[in-house]
């Protein structure tokens, strides 16, 4: 699998900037569903480890996998995170290496085509009664006007590689193989500075490199639009100009 923002040093940054923010929401979702201690949990697409460490705290299991196919994100996931144990293994091909009770994922299925059948794949892959927990973005509601600009393109760009950036809307109809304990969306709104911190770094790095944005925006724009966001991130505005809307989904196999 390929991932749409690259698997560098920068972009390792901003996943972990991410999960600073998302990791307490998931902490809460995943104790409401999962009350008991996992045996084993398996993080799919783990990049850096950082939802691996959130999946080893939220599940209270030692025995916990990151598995990934981008090595620079396994090393890195190694050098700090050395107790837990990490696989390389690209999460569309199964059977897995490894199988675990336990089976999560965020921010993955935007990055992959035909999401519901690897997610029946997936969860075939979990031991008798285990549970496989899904959280992907569903969509972004904002009235800033840079976000907007960077969010049209970003969509565009998704959709180039035969992906969808707001994957969870497809994961809201989808037929599943197994038990579904919780299909719902979910509202986080996010601070101006961070969501501008999350996005700065792809405008500077993969957006001067795909092919897609090259072609479909102007120098001037690409800068105006990069300019703004960080701006807007080294102000430290704490207003909230964006709703994230995230759809959650677990499935159990029985």
């Amino acid at each position: 699998m390929r991932y749409t923002y690259g698997t560098s040093d920068i972009a390792a940054n901003r996943l972990e900037e991410i999960a600073e923010f998302f990791n307490p929401f998931s902490i809460q979702f995943i104790g409401k569903y999962v009350q008991e201690p996992a045996n084993s949990v398996i993080d799919l697409g783990c990049g850096p480890g950082f939802t691996t460490s959130m999946l080893s705290q939220a599940l209270k299991c030692d025995k916990v996998y990151g598995m990934d196919s981008a090595p620079h994100f396994l090393k890195m996931a190694e050098e700090r995170f050395p107790q837990f144990a990490f696989v390389e293994h690209d999460v569309t091909k199964t059977p897995f290496p490894v199988r675990a009770d336990v089976m999560y994922s965020r921010f993955l299925l935007s990055h992959l085509r035909d999401v519901v059948n690897i997610i029946n794949r997936w969860a075939g892959e979990l031991l008798d009664g285990g549970t496989l927990i899904i959280e992907e973005l569903e969509g972004i509601d904002t009235d800033v006007s840079v976000f907007q600009k960077y969010i049209k393109i970003n969509i565009g760009l998704v959709a180039s590689q035969g992906a969808e950036l707001y994957i969870g809307k497809v994961l809201t109809d989808g037929v599943y193989q197994a038990n579904v304990v919780c299909n719902e969306p979910f509202e986080i709104p996010v601070e101006n500075y961070k969501a501008a911190a999350w996005f700065y770094p792809n405008t500077i790095t993969i957006w001067e490199q795909e092919k897609y944005v090259l072609n479909n925006s102007t120098p001037r724009e690409r800068k105006e639009i990069s300019d703004e966001l960080l701006r807007i991130k080294e102000s430290r505005d704490t207003r909230k100009g964006s709703t994230w809307k995230i759809r959650k989904l677990i499935l159990n196999r029985t």
